[in-house]
């Protein structure tokens, strides 16, 4: 809700675990996704607007801090200090027979 009026809810989602951090993003595709850290220990991404999860990322503790960067690059950081980068892969040339 808001009072200003200069914004409106469309969509919500609840994650069972809780939610730690979020960060949005396009993908390799230029499609948005929505990158959610939650208590278990993992980062959902989720395709936009829908909310269909597409995967998840792991780590060994809670991810607390979730980056975007240039060039696909996503940064997240967990509670044993551990820092991972990842990045998008291209998507799969089709060959046709």
């Amino acid at each position: 809700m808001c009072k200003g009026g200069n914004i409106e809810e469309i969509y919500t989602h609840t994650e069972e675990d809780g939610l730690l951090a979020l960060s949005g993003m396009h993908d390799a595709e230029d499609k948005p996704v929505l990158l959610c850290s939650s208590k278990d220990n993992s980062v959902r991404i989720y395709d936009l607007p829908s909310f269909d999860e597409r995967g998840r990322l792991f780590a060994k503790r809670e991810v607390r801090a979730i980056q975007v960067g240039p060039g696909g690059l996503l940064f997240t950081g967990d509670e044993t200090g551990g820092l991972s980068v990842w990045k998008w892969l291209e998507p799969a040339v089709k060959q046709e027979s």
